[in-house]
């Protein structure tokens, strides 16, 4: 049984809207179960990236391309560059290949290829932990944990309900709205929410609507409060479902 967002037994209450995706199911004997993987972002990085946030792979389109050694195998820089960026003295094994480089989701993408959901930021590097950083800051070189299973099942909130009823618009397609004001900085926490305005059955959309979940006192019919979405990745934008070929 996935576990539920809402916490308090009353109709359309009790959850933070703008929390990201919040992976609860996968799918029994899939081979990508669990599939986390380490991805990096460069510190020409311009969108901080949290918990929840949709990654896509970096590309000629979605700078910046290329990929990076691991943090534990960086060399000391010399000169000492920017403390934000740990990796400028090159690295001590020298394989730059290891970790791809990946950017936040931008919404109304229609070509950057997905590479999952961040669920964790992986081998903290000594400026994030002296800082205390529970998020990648823009401008930031970081490495990432993303869940890389393309059928993965998550919760995201819907702040107000769609103009055609929910129940009739399930399986069609979605993308997702950001709020600065609600990325919760403290707790590295997403400020993404699913768009009502998007759902439609466009091909390039990001996200497929499965249902509304199975957590008592969630209405989709409330204008007040909003509710709680069930979604999976749209497989032909994902790089482990159908997406297409890009070099990065």
């Amino acid at each position: 049984m996935p576990a539920p967002i809402i916490n308090f037994p009353i109709l359309g209450g009790g959850f933070r809207h703008f929390s990201g995706l919040l992976p609860v199911q996968r799918m029994s004997g899939d081979v990508h179960h669990a599939s986390v993987r380490t991805f990096h972002v460069p510190v020409t990085n311009t969108q901080a990236i949290f918990r929840g946030d949709i990654v896509v792979m970096a590309d000629a389109t979605h700078p910046t391309q290329g990929a990076e050694d691991l943090p534990h195998n960086i060399a000391r820089p010399v000169p000492a560059p920017s403390v934000a960026n740990p990796g400028f003295g090159g690295t001590g094994i020298g394989n730059t290949s290891m970790a791809p480089n990946v950017v936040r989701w931008t919404p109304g993408d229609t070509t950057g290829l997905i590479a999952g959901v961040v669920v964790g930021f992986g081998q903290t590097t000594l400026w994030m932990a002296k800082n205390g950083f529970q998020y990648v800051p823009a401008g930031m070189e970081a490495w990432l944990f993303v869940d890389t299973d393309p059928q993965v099942d998550m919760y995201i909130t819907v702040p107000t309900p769609p103009t055609l009823a929910f129940n009739l618009q399930l399986n069609a397609g979605a993308d997702v709205l950001t709020s600065t004001a609600n990325q919760a900085i403290k707790f590295g926490v997403s400020g993404v929410a699913l768009n009502p305005a998007t759902i439609a059955l466009t091909a390039t959309l990001p996200l497929r609507i499965l249902d509304s979940g199975m957590t008592i006192g969630n209405d989709p019919a409330n204008p007040q409060a909003g509710f709680v979405a069930r979604v999976t990745f749209n497989s032909n934008r994902h790089y482990r479902g159908n997406g297409p070929f890009v070099a990065t």
